[in-house]
């Protein structure tokens, strides 16, 4: 019975490490052209949301179809590094849960940077956006990390590498944005919110 148990659920950590890998890394990439390409997006206003949809099956489908060669390198879990992994998980739940007590959709899905003018929004700086600047972007990576640790493949240990620089990217790219956009009122929160990682204790 303990062998049965055990296999579902490494099953289900390795389809749950698998899907991060073959389906984040289009969501990522959406994010990074959209902010150091805004202007140009803008004029496109809702039509961009269609080059996401043909990317995605470009980027993931490939990645779905080599998936036994992407994952055919699995590193040993010890107890503490899953423990770890779940808790890295968990912590992710956390934090989406207390952005979307404050972040509206229509910004969680970029219609704010795409169409500015038709919706305004105030600068969000309430809730756990009064602990960190990047609440989602956190939250995601707690996640890719969280998966990591629980499998041990090392695709996803390098997709969790690989989210560093690119979120280093992306959130750079973004404040430009916003700096723009708010002007004083976003340098202001910039030096009393931390970027990424909330200052402890919360």
């Amino acid at each position: 019975m303990g062998t049965v148990f055990a296999t579902i659920i490494w099953l289900l950590v390795s389809l749950f490490a698998q899907a991060v890998v073959i389906l984040y890394p289009p969501v990522f990439l959406f994010w990074i052209v959209l902010h150091t390409k805004i202007d140009f997006w803008r004029t496109m206003g809702k039509r961009a949301y269609w080059c996401v949809l043909l990317a995605w099956p470009l980027i993931s489908g490939p990645l779905f179809l080599l998936r036994t060669s992407i994952f055919s390198v699995r590193w040993p879990v010890p107890w503490w590094l899953a423990t770890f992994g779940l808790l890295s998980i968990v912590a992710s739940a956390r934090v989406f849960s207390l952005a979307s007590r404050v972040i509206p959709r229509r910004t969680l899905f970029g219609l704010v940077e795409l169409e500015p003018e038709l919706h305004p929004q105030p600068l969000l700086q309430t809730g756990v956006y009064s602990k960190t600047r990047n609440p989602i972007y956190l939250a995601h990576w707690l996640l890719i990390v969280g998966a990591a640790a629980l499998s041990g493949f090392a695709a996803n240990w390098a997709l969790a590498a690989s989210e560093i620089v690119l979120l280093t990217v992306l959130i750079r790219s973004e404040e430009k944005e916003l700096l723009s956009r708010y002007g004083g009122e976003y340098a202001t929160y910039m030096r009393r919110v931390p970027r990424f990682f909330p200052r402890w204790p919360w």
